[in-house]
């Protein structure tokens, strides 16, 4: 058992299997830009990185191209996509065990901030975080940059105490960009091996592998 006195956790393959509402974006933008792409083939890698990351090293999208992907995909997903979605099975009871062991939990996320509230909100996770960092604006902030940001606000200094938590190799070179304890998990979006080559401190098969990580 890991003694940690700050949890941050990513959103999207970590609390929440947001794929269903992602796919369903992903389609409405395809077909409405004309595209052929199957989007089955490709959703697991747009998921992780900004939008916009994702449109241009995924589909090889040019500047025009991402702006009106971008645009397509939040207002499908403003709309209906956000919604599409379940909290993994055993997350609730893992956080409640947190908040009552006094540990403090955060949320730090490339899921642009006007869903993210909103979000935590429909899946009824908002009162286990003490806050949230989402991406603001249409400049491209990596993960690193949200944690720093999250930390700056509660003035939390880099420690092994602080754990972030997340499925893919953006959640673990955010983490050790803040020189914090990084611990991948398994079961969202990312891919498995490169999960690994990341190194992160601790790697979760499924949330009773992470629930032992941090409760023993």
């Amino acid at each position: 058992m890991a003694n940690f006195t700050h949890l941050i956790f990513d959103l999207d393959g970590t609390l929440i299997n947001s794929k269903p509402g992602l796919l369903n974006a992903l389609r409405f933008v395809l077909k409405q830009m004309g595209l052929d792409h199957d989007p089955d083939e490709i959703i697991d890698r747009l998921i992780g990185p900004p939008i916009q990351q994702g449109m241009k090293e995924v589909l090889g999208f040019n500047e025009k191209q991402i702006e009106i992907s971008s645009r397509l995909f939040r207002e499908y997903y403003g709309e209906r996509g956000m919604y599409e979605g379940e909290v993994y099975a055993g997350l609730k009871l893992l956080l409640e065990e947190l908040v009552e062991q006094g540990v403090k939990l955060y949320v730090a996320t490339s899921k642009h901030e006007v869903f993210l509230s909103t979000i935590l909100r429909h899946f009824e996770l908002d009162r286990y975080f003490d806050d949230t960092e989402g991406a603001e604006g249409s400049e491209l902030q990596t993960k690193a940059e949200l944690i720093t940001n999250l930390m700056d606000r509660n003035r939390l200094k880099s420690s092994h105490a602080i754990a972030m938590i997340g499925d893919t190799k953006f959640d673990v070179v955010g983490g050790k960009a803040n020189e914090l304890t990084t611990i991948a998990v398994d079961y969202g979006f990312g891919d498995s091996a490169e999960l690994k080559q990341m190194e992160p401190d601790y790697f979760a098969d499924d949330v009773d592998d992470l629930t032992e990580i941090l409760l023993g």
